[in-house]
């Protein structure tokens, strides 16, 4: 006979997950030849996808060929152009643009079974209203804040000109950016979660119960302080060249927007890269309103015990095989996951 399936979350494992949460151990209950022994195939699709991406970066690792577009660019604009009206114009390009994927899938019927909450399906006038939201935000709010980027950059130490920094590095610069946001992310964002300041300021971003990708950047003005000082915080202390800033913008980008997007496709980013947690990580906050505080990786949530309803719903929704989302935590056997069926 079928397991039965697992009660739902009790009250006192979701307040187990608001902003007093208190952090659980670090022990590690499963073991490694567990692991290779339960996760063999996934590993060595891991292995061979990661083998692809080492071998085109290091193809491309000289960024020379880009040189003469970019001595053309910086020739053509200020400095204080480059820096502001440009960045936003990569802003406003890399977000918008990342968002084009999710509003076709929108209209692919055949990929309604992979919305994560499936009875609530994604409808032209909450993304209209919401993008009409954003454009007062980013022309009003974000623009202004980037008047400021080259004076800042300046300071800091930028450089504008050619040569270009190799692609490996830069790219090992995005991804210590999103350690430190992620980080600096989850503490800010559980902080805006107390009940003295949520219904002020991050009440406006759970408007959107249901999220879809453009809802990502859809936030009070003070949260968009808060959180744009976090994605700047990893380029002051590891990047010094404006490439290098926009590569990251375009990352950071790139996963909020897909965090938002409301599906679980079969190439889950998870599926890749440990502690990734992706939209179903985040898709369950939008939906309870608590736990799941980080931007990007699930650890931390984990390690102070914030997760708590999340595994207990995530477990339900594998038993009912309404879902296959499982990041490293999981594989270790550090959380309950589903007997095999």
């Amino acid at each position: 006979p079928a397991p039965p399936s697992p009660p739902p979350p009790s009250r006192r494992s979701e307040k187990m997950c608001g902003p007093n949460a208190s952090a659980r151990p670090l022990g590690v209950v499963g073991s490694l030849s567990n692991l290779v022994k339960g996760y063999s195939g996934e590993i060595l699709t891991g292995v061979a996808v990661w083998s692809a991406v080492v071998a085109l970066v290091l193809c491309f690792d000289d960024l020379s060929f880009l040189e003469p577009a970019w001595d053309k660019l910086t020739q053509s604009v200020t400095p204080f152009w480059l820096c502001t009206g440009v960045t936003f114009i990569v802003h406003e390009t890399a977000y918008f643009g990342s968002f084009i994927p999710w509003l076709i899938i929108d209209h692919i019927p055949a990929m309604a079974k992979y919305k994560i909450q499936h009875t609530k399906p994604n409808t032209p006038e909450p993304m209209w209203r919401c993008f009409y939201r954003l454009l007062f935000n980013h022309i009003f709010i974000q623009a202004p804040m980037m008047t400021g980027t080259h004076l800042f950059l300046d300071f800091f130490g930028f450089r504008l000109d050619s040569p270009l920094p190799s692609l490996s590095s830069t790219l090992l610069k995005v991804f210590f950016c999103f350690v430190v946001e992620d980080f600096y992310f989850y503490w800010v964002h559980r902080g805006l979660h107390h009940k003295s300041v949520y219904k002020y300021v991050h009440k406006v971003h759970h408007e959107h119960k249901a999220p879809f990708g453009i809802a990502a950047e859809f936030a009070h003005p003070v949260e968009t302080v808060l959180l744009g000082f976090g994605t700047m915080l990893g380029p002051i202390l590891c990047c010094r060249h404006l490439f290098e800033l926009w590569t990251w913008l375009v990352f950071r980008l790139w996963e909020t927007v897909e965090d938002h997007s409301g599906y679980e496709l079969p190439f889950n980013p998870t599926n890749f890269i440990p502690f990734w947690g992706g939209a179903v990580h985040h898709d369950h906050h939008h939906e309870f309103f608590e736990g799941n505080y980080a931007s990007v990786f699930t650890l931390w949530d984990y390690v102070f015990g914030t997760d708590v309803s999340f595994r207990a719903t995530q477990l339900e929704r594998k038993t009912l095989q309404r879902s296959v989302w499982s990041d490293v935590i999981e594989k270790l056997g550090l959380v309950p996951s589903p007997p095999p069926s």
